[in-house]
């Protein structure tokens, strides 16, 4: 193969890394590894093995990244970025460790920062930063001095492009802060926020690295003000009614509310909007915010002709014009990695008002996830006649938000009545869908077990599994195995999260090697949640759940890493509205799913070392 195939094949995997696409940088590596094992030289083979581990470390399966950098032997090769690598991995084990234990993995990580540092030349100024910031999180008096080495290297670089020059005062003020030097902090961290062109995710993993620190050293947050990240909002808000017709949203009001928002938009600092796209507040909000350039997530609850009909149309025909317009604007858009469309779920409406209240929820959530992934500010917008209502629509949404202790904004409108109803329905002839949370799982290593072996796999490691779903007593509303895989249905999509990764603990604490089974397994799950029907297994004769979101979490889990739980977005919105902090779910990339049923976006689950179970 030659030089420059090889050359293009590390690109594509790079690429798909600096759009965050970290599984998929990750399977093109093992492809190409797999594909060219005999034509590769030691050298190239060296370089997709060292992509393919930091793309997985990159993407949180911080135990498989941590094996494959053992079995590849990684740490063998003499050169800076493979014994960065291996303190990465380090640092990413002790973050997830808690207890006491969690400061001897810090200090460990620390020690291989600063060897790293003290054995090669290139990233001086990296290594040394974070062996200072490790050690001093350790309780490890060497934190100041690795702190001062961090900036006698800032002291001899000379960075030309805006990023750089963002990073090197970003790692001066690191270093301040270790010294507990919170003026130079202050001083280096206002240079950083005036450089233009920063993306917003530089700025949150600076704030999130400085944060540690601080709470740490007790040192108040505000001193991070000059790199905050614009707030993100959630927006909702009445349909508007014809002109001359009765509604909650009067239509000759348009031009006030109109005015209303641009003042809103053009008061604070956005970055982002995320609501649904019906007529009246969701459509004029959406212009306002293209008009300024600022992107938008757009959730509709199910299919695009069904919601037109629903939820736009009935306000007047050029309504209609208008939403096409933005959904247009959002597409061409989304193409660049800017916004996105999602649909709740992707069928028919089939009169399941339910879904405008999940659309609602999911829209909500992923607002909040922003907001969290660039540790920005959050806030409502609604446009609400304030007559009250009965927990759903507009009214709900503005209960629910309150109760999160959220700044909302309200455009108050005068609203005279109720809304004209939506077109006729027919009567209906199927279940109604009702979002639950599902989890679909396998065991790798279960196809290598012999048949002297599998007794006892179900015995020991099937009876673990089942006896900690049985912990969740009737929030599991259906549960199911076959061979070595298991489907489960819950209330709720915390619920699933917690059951999620306690059946993880306790594959890991299940081994059957006193059975004399070398076979390594680990349990991989996915998690999704949805709107499914509950209906009747006519084979099994005993109730179920069915439809295209259980196919979808099916879809789920042959790409997720072994060992790890990965949920989509539509479950990470979901615990994100729970407000539960013993859970983290960060960000993977879009990863396609099995069997071609398309690409998602995925997280992966952990649990919070800092807050602990709830």
């Amino acid at each position: 193969m030659s030089r420059e195939e090889i050359q293009e094949i590390v690109e594509r995997v790079e690429k798909a890394e600096s759009l965050g696409q970290f599984l998929t940088a990750a399977d093109r590596a093992r492809e190409a590894l797999d594909a060219l094992e005999d034509d590769l030289q030691q050298s190239d083979r060296t370089t997709l093995r060292y992509l393919q581990v930091r793309s997985m470390a990159r993407a949180g399966a911080t135990s498989a990244a941590a094996q494959l950098y053992k079995n590849y032997e990684l740490r063998s090769v003499d050169e800076a970025d493979y014994q960065s690598l291996h303190a990465r991995i380090l640092k990413d084990q002790a973050f997830e460790t808690y207890g006491p234990e969690r400061a001897e993995r810090l200090a460990e990580a620390a020690r291989a920062y600063e060897a790293t540092y003290q054995g090669y030349t290139d990233n001086k100024s990296y290594n040394a930063i974070n062996a200072a910031t490790l050690y001093l999180l350790a309780g490890d008096r060497a934190a100041a001095a690795m702190a001062r080495a961090a900036l006698e290297e800032c002291a001899r670089e000379r960075p030309r492009s805006a990023a750089l020059r963002y990073w090197h005062a970003a790692t001066v003020a690191e270093a301040a802060l270790v010294l507990g030097d919170s003026k130079q902090a202050q001083q280096q961290l206002a240079k950083a926020g005036e450089l233009t062109g920063i993306d917003f995710a530089s700025r949150a993993s600076t704030r999130k690295q400085l944060k540690l620190i601080c709470e740490y050293s007790s040192i108040d947050q505000h001193i991070l003000a000059a790199i905050s990240n614009p707030e993100v909002v959630f927006f909702a808000g009445h349909i508007i009614a014809p002109p001359g017709e009765k509604g909650r949203f009067p239509a000759d009001q348009e031009t006030h509310v109109r005015a209303r928002i641009e003042s809103f938009l053009d008061a604070h600092d956005i970055s982002a909007a995320f609501g649904s796209l019906a007529s009246g507040t969701d459509i004029m909000v959406a212009e306002a915010c293209i008009a300024r350039e600022k992107d938008l997530g757009i959730v509709l609850p199910f299919q695009k002709q069904d919601f037109i009909r629903e939820s736009v149309e009935r306000s007047g025909a050029g309504w209609v014009e208008r939403f096409e317009k933005c959904l247009a604007w959002v597409e061409r858009r989304s193409a660049k990695g800017r916004g996105a469309i999602t649909y709740a779920t992707d069928g028919a409406y089939l009169n399941d008002d339910a879904l405008f209240t999940y659309c609602a929820h999911f829209a909500m959530g992923l607002a909040m996830v922003r907001a969290r992934n660039l540790d920005a500010g959050l806030r409502m917008l609604a446009v609400y006649d304030s007559k009250g209502g009965h927990g759903v629509g507009t009214d709900g949404n503005i209960d629910m938000w309150r109760g999160f202790n959220l700044p909302v904004e309200i455009i108050s409108v005068e609203g005279n009545g109720k809304p004209a109803a939506s077109a006729a329905r027919r009567p209906r002839e199927i279940p109604e869908r009702i979002p639950r949370a599902m989890l679909f799982g396998d065991v790798t290593g279960f196809s290598s077990l012999s048949d002297e072996h599998i007794p006892y796999f179900h015995a020991k490691f099937m009876a673990r599994l089942s006896q900690v779903l049985n912990g969740f007593g009737d929030k599991v509303l259906y549960k199911n195995s076959w061979g070595d895989a298991i489907y489960v249905v819950f209330e709720d999509a915390l619920t699933a999260a917690r059951c999620g990764l306690a059946l993880q603990e306790a594959a890991e604490e299940t081994d059957l090697a006193e059975y004399g089974c070398n076979s390594q397994l680990e349990l991989r799950l996915g998690g999704h949640y949805g709107p499914v029907f509950a209906g009747r297994d006519f084979i099994r004769d005993e109730a179920t759940y069915f439809g295209s979101h259980v196919t979808r979490t099916a879809r789920i889990e042959p790409i997720t890493p072994p060992g790890q739980v990965y949920v989509t977005e539509a479950m990470a919105a979901a615990l994100a509205v729970a407000g539960d902090r013993s859970l983290e779910y960060d960000y993977v990339g879009v990863v396609p799913s099995a069997k071609n049923y398309g690409a998602m976006r995925m997280y992966v689950l952990k649990e919070n070392p800092q807050a602990g179970s709830a």
